[in-house]
């Protein structure tokens, strides 16, 4: 999954984030973006699991924030 911010003067878009690792039993993918970050959630296995995972804006530093059991792991994740 790629994640793209667009300008919105000039309409030029740009890849911020490339998300590795996606499998089958991901359904569904939201977005949310606030003024610093970029939430990610995903839904395993019919909406019965989900992750979420924290980038800057600019893609930096992505952080796997809850991992699929539901636990808060803060932990830094690779590019």
């Amino acid at each position: 999954m790629q994640i793209y911010e667009i300008d919105t003067e000039t309409g030029i878009s740009k890849e911020v984030y490339t998300m590795k690792g996606l499998s089958a039993d991901e359904r569904m993918i939201e977005i949310f973006v606030t003024d610093n970050y970029i939430f990610i959630y995903r839904y395993i296995d019919n909406y019965g699991k989900l992750c979420i995972t924290r980038v800057n804006r600019d893609g930096r530093n992505p952080v796997l924030v809850m991992d699929e059991n539901g636990e808060v792991v803060m932990q830094a994740l690779e590019k």
